[in-house]
């Protein structure tokens, strides 16, 4: 099997460009990196091909299309210091929003979430606690970048994400399907514990630095504050989001 070893190669090219937002949305394709994240990709996604260093075993994967990049060339393409020895180049999938209303509904948006580890992890708790949606606004970071990949250990492939989306449209949206919106805010009425997480809901994130804007706060059915009895002045976005969906969790399958 040929070894790609020029980064001029076209095709090397056409990988590089998956590191950026603009080559991704031309593409529909995005980067899943090491064996890990690898591993957790369904048998139904569309994976376009498997980019592998020359001493990797090529017969340990699915039977993908296999492409073979010296060493340099893989670490080029990496989103990490320690570049892995195996890269997959899969295939977007895109949902529409009805398809991510179950019932009772429990979703997770983020308003202008900008880190790429903060939206892995929130999106990785999420898909652990067994959400049925991850949405995210126009101003946020991307899903598919290949470090919010990365930092989601392999959940992107398995909780549908939309991303784009406006504030003021897709709060209609949940008014008019039912769903409370729950905002997590240090001015909240409430803690966590004495909000009922059972029946359908969508739990609202704010950016990192600056919280949730002051109209999605004013719009929100109920504001959640996460009680600090120690010295701290916040928490992260991921963290935040993490207590109070495993707070739903909790009301959800283990009330005694």
């Amino acid at each position: 099997m040929t070894v790609i070893t020029s980064r001029h190669n076209p095709v090397f090219q056409s990988f590089l460009a998956l590191k950026t937002k603009k080559g991704r949305e031309e593409s529909g394709l995005f980067l899943a990196e090491g064996r890990n994240c690898i591993s957790e990709i369904p048998a139904e996604w569309p994976v376009e091909a498997l980019l592998l260093s020359e001493s990797v075993n090529r017969e340990s994967f699915p039977a993908w299309r296999k492409i073979i990049l010296a060493e340099p060339l893989l670490a080029a393409l990496s989103a990490t210091l320690n570049p892995q020895d195996t890269i997959a180049v899969c295939r977007k999938k895109e949902y529409a929003l009805p398809e991510l209303i179950k019932s009772p509904a429990f979703l997770v948006l983020g308003e202008n979430l900008s880190d790429p580890g903060n939206i892995g992890t929130l999106l990785r708790t999420a898909a652990a606690a067994g959400a049925h949606g991850f949405l995210l606004t126009s101003g946020s970071g991307a899903v598919y970048n290949p470090k919010t990949v990365r930092a989601s250990a392999g959940a992107v492939f398995h909780l549908p994400v939309v991303e784009g989306l406006e504030i003021g449209p897709i709060l209609n949206f949940l008014k008019g399907q039912g769903i409370r919106t729950v905002a997590a805010h240090p001015r909240g009425q409430a803690v966590p514990y004495d909000i009922d997480f059972t029946s359908a809901f969508c739990l609202l994130i704010g950016n990192e630095a600056h919280g949730l804007s002051d109209e999605t706060a004013r719009r929100a059915d109920l504001l959640a504050r996460i009680p600090m009895p120690g010295r701290a002045e916040s928490l992260n976005a991921s963290v935040a989001g993490g207590i109070l969906i495993y707070e739903a969790v909790r009301q959800r399958y283990y009330r005694g």
